[in-house]
């Protein structure tokens, strides 16, 4: 039986592959359910949070690219 988080997984994943797989070669995106978060593998980057906050990251970001940097450390 799916939980919820596995239901949210999916709704991350389809919202990536809808919003950037036109321009972008998602072939081995991986989207992973832990317990509590969300954990986005792909191209050697590693993204994590809840459905809320990777789904307003896709919202937000007008590209890939500008998804990945609502990810990265920002410079002290």
């Amino acid at each position: 039986m799916a939980r919820d988080i596995d239901y949210a997984a999916t709704a991350v994943q389809t919202a990536l592959v809808e919003k950037y797989g036109l321009k972008n070669a998602l072939d081995d995106l991986r989207v992973i359910a832990h317990e509590r978060t969300i954990a986005i593998h792909h191209a050697g980057r590693v993204a994590e949070g809840t459905r809320d906050n990777l789904l307003a990251a896709v919202r937000k970001a007008d590209s890939y690219t500008d998804f990945w940097q609502a990810f990265s450390p920002s410079p002290s």
